[in-house]
């Protein structure tokens, strides 16, 4: 028992609601579901796919709609749902209806769990008029120039050093990157980098927003930690602002 006046949601239960939520949405045919959890399975991060009717390709690589939710059953945070675009060939995300924010049902005994998924309809708005921003962003150029003095300002204020780093050298080389040495002293782009894997999708040398984007949704999606990976997820649309007003 978490209190007296906690209710639990089991997971179980909050994934047969979210893929029946799914199978109503107008056009949806979800399909694939992915679920990742703690350790001990006190928390849980579900996205459903809602099928080739909220695809589209922006440049040549498919994006999608997913219903994503969080759950808890340990008290240590809110039921949370939202929608995202996901690029399917890494698994990007970014998160829709930033400026309503997303729909949250705090554990409390007299909690209703249907209430939570109201405010996912307006969300389905905002999620056409992103499709055609997510198109607007892939026509618009930028330069490494600006990529770079973007990342050593705007990036690392709102993220870490090593999070700004990672996005230039994404941008730059198509590539991941982290720190040798650990601990040394300089601006983001000026560290001393080594060059991982290839991160899928990215091209190299970025030359539109729609190609930064990717670079902050590499990094934000692709956090250990679930919370963290939703916060990060929620700067990128305001990140971009200021790369194109910078």
């Amino acid at each position: 028992m978490v209190s007296k006046t906690y209710q639990i949601v089991q997971h179980r239960d909050i994934l047969s609601r979210v893929c029946g939520y799914a199978a109503k949405i107008p056009g949806a045919s979800p399909g694939k579901v992915e679920m990742r959890t703690t350790s001990n399975g006190e928390r849980v991060m579900l996205r459903i796919d809602l099928g080739k009717e909220w695809a589209f390709s922006p440049d040549g690589s498919s994006v999608g709609l997913q219903v994503l939710c969080r759950n808890s059953v340990d008290g240590s945070s809110a039921l949370r749902l939202h929608l995202g675009w996901f690029r399917f060939i890494c698994s990007n995300g970014m998160i829709v209806g930033v400026t309503l924010g997303r729909a949250r049902m705090v554990h409390t005994e007299s909690a209703d769990v249907d209430l939570a998924f109201q405010p996912l309809e307006r969300q389905l708005d905002i999620a056409k008029e992103e499709r055609d921003s997510l198109h607007r962003w892939a026509a618009t150029p930028v330069s490494l120039g600006a990529i770079r003095a973007w990342s050593d300002s705007a990036v690392a204020k709102k993220w870490n050093t090593l999070s700004a780093a990672r996005v230039w050298h994404i941008c730059q080389s198509g590539r991941d990157a982290k720190f040798s040495p650990p601990f040394e002293k300089a601006l983001p782009t000026q560290r001393i980098v080594k060059l991982v894997d290839p991160v899928p999708g990215a091209p190299v040398g970025a030359k539109t927003i729609y190609d930064v984007a990717q670079g902050l949704s590499w990094v934000a999606s692709h956090r250990s930690d679930i919370d963290e990976a939703e916060a990060q997820q929620r700067d990128i649309g305001p990140l971009l602002e200021e790369l194109q007003n910078g």
